[in-house]
């Protein structure tokens, strides 16, 4: 499916003053709603910046407020509509409208995963693209957090160490059609998930720059039994021999296929940043890297470090399991 169509149309609010400020803001942009030349603003939900007010008129004012509530978008919350076809990872159709704009992915910053050059979409872009339904989402994490809460829409394409989920939905897509995958990390996940889609073939692929707990910060639509609950944060440092540098370590919760991933520094360290559901401190985690497999809980990994020899330290006393699972 090409850039320029999208399963919906966008509802445009059909008011004189609406349509006049809307002719203001898209001054000197002679592109389509699909023409990808940067001309952005910090966030398409906000409400638009307007021109000097020369009149001072109130009719003016009562322009601009009219104006202001044609641009909101959609935000959880809101009365939405449900999603009619769950499996092709796009919104439903919003009765909401945002002003037109030109987006460019070669200007998007870029990370390296495995190899692969990956854009990554700022989370305003990814909005605006959501509303406009001009982007399939994925959420790469596990189905246990998916199911707690996911952007209004997505489906569920766990990342993995180049493996895909065999009836994962995003492989029926197109290889062209425009992918947004995201996670909560903020996007180490959603980068390796990219990655492997662009390996396979998907050539517009974008993970959120910003991820997941941002988009719940903002109240941009969302589904799932808890959607707007945030998750704790358990961090975990490690250290592992240098010469892995670059590469992954990993973090599993296998009673509830949940994971985290984050890349080994130069020196070899790293920090794991979970923010894994339905956990508590007496939870057992795994920690892989190239160079060894560790398990112990959620408190002795985050009340210590683990050594570059695959020990649990806390207080100078070696806490670890040093094993190959549970």
């Amino acid at each position: 499916m090409s850039d320029s169509m999208t399963r919906r149309r966008l509802i445009v609010t059909a008011g004189a003053g609406a349509v006049a400020a809307f002719a203001g803001c898209s001054s000197g942009n002679s592109g389509s709603p699909d023409d990808e030349t940067t001309n952005e603003t910090s966030d398409p939900g906000a409400s638009p910046t307007t021109g000097s007010d020369t009149t001072g008129s109130n009719s003016t004012q009562t322009t601009n407020e009219e104006t202001s509530s044609s641009q909101q978008g959609p935000r959880n919350g809101d009365d939405l509509p449900s999603d009619p076809n769950p499996e092709d990872g796009y919104p439903p159709e919003f009765e909401a409208s945002l002003e037109e704009r030109d987006v460019d992915p070669s200007s998007f910053e870029t990370t390296m995963r495995n190899g692969i050059e990956v854009s990554l979409v700022p989370i305003d872009v990814a909005y605006y693209w959501f509303v406009r339904g001009k982007a399939r989402f994925a959420d790469t994490r596990s189905p246990t957090e998916y199911e707690q809460s996911h952007v209004l829409g997505a489906v569920n394409s766990p990342a993995g160490d180049g493996e895909d989920r065999p009836n994962d939905p995003v492989l029926d897509w197109a290889k062209d059609d425009r992918i947004v995958t995201y996670c909560a990390c903020p996007h180490h996940l959603s980068t390796l998930r990219a990655a492997s889609l662009q390996d396979r073939g998907y050539t517009k692929v974008y993970a959120i720059d910003e991820g997941y707990t941002e988009w719940q910060e903002r109240s941009y639509p969302m589904a799932g039994e808890q959607p707007a609950e945030q998750a704790k944060v358990w961090t975990i440092a490690g250290e592992t021999s240098q010469r892995h540098a670059e590469s992954t370590a990993w973090a599993y919760h296998t009673n509830t296929d949940q994971k985290e991933a984050t890349t080994i520094s130069e020196d070899g360290s790293y920090e794991l940043h979970l923010k894994f559901v339905d956990v508590t401190g007496d939870s057992k985690i795994r920690i892989e890297t190239p160079g060894y497999t560790v398990t112990d809980t959620l408190d002795a990994f985050t009340e210590g470090r683990v050594s570059d020899e695959g020990t649990v330290v806390s207080d100078g006393q070696n806490k670890g399991l040093n094993a190959l699972g549970f």
